[in-house]
């Protein structure tokens, strides 16, 4: 008995499938992308690596001792954003505080283009997946209207084939739904960090004469 409700079970995912492969596989690859996006974002995008302990520590103390230049070499031998907005503060320090100040901010925005571009990305997938979730919806039943001449054997499978057309709204709903969770938490995550980072670098900046 439980091999036989497998097996129409699995008739049923093939049927629901066959409906509409081509948005299917579009939606499953929209998951895998919005959950992909997710997981780098939060395994790249930690604090202790774009301002490590150890690099604030030093290089606070070379900027307190005024040894600007081996600051910015140590800026340039390191590959975060704490670095990269002070060594612009560096190189702009010549030209007064307040420019220095708009140079730091504006490498800051700059160099977290790219964290943005993720979240938009994601943002992109929770409008468009249950859009093209519906679109299949929409296209299932046309099709399965198409036909008017119709007898009663034929109507009672028109509801089924309703019921399997409607998959693909619920499939895109579900991806948008994760989408949008991968979406929040991981802008919370890069406000928050953005917004510590921004502090660190003004207090640095602070450091730093003319």
């Amino acid at each position: 008995m439980f091999d036989v409700l497998a097996a129409q079970q699995l008739i049923d995912l093939k049927s629901v499938f066959s409906s509409a492969p081509v948005i299917y596989v579009l939606l499953a690859l929209m998951s895998i992308a919005s959950m992909g996006i997710w997981i780098y974002s939060l395994l790249t995008f930690r604090t202790k690596d774009i301002m490590p302990e150890n690099f604030r520590s030093e290089l606070r103390d070379l900027l307190q001792q005024e040894q600007y230049e081996k600051a910015h070499l140590l800026c340039a031998t390191k590959e975060n954003l704490l670095s990269t907005l002070v060594k612009m503060g560096l190189t702009t320090r010549a030209f007064g505080p307040q420019i220095m100040i708009d140079s730091m901010k504006s490498e800051g925005k700059r160099a977290s283009t790219s964290f943005w571009q993720r979240l938009s990305l994601l943002n992109d997938i929770v409008i468009i997946a249950p859009m093209l979730g519906l679109l299949g919806t929409v296209i299932g039943m046309f099709y399965a209207f198409y036909d008017v001449n119709r007898s009663i054997e034929s109507i009672n499978s028109l509801f089924d084939g309703l019921g399997i057309a409607v998959g693909t709204t619920v499939m895109g709903l579900i991806v948008a739904i994760l989408a949008m969770i991968f979406h929040a938490t991981l802008k919370y995550r890069v406000v928050r960090t953005l917004s510590l980072v921004e502090n660190e670098a003004l207090n640095l900046s602070a450091l730093i004469r003319k």
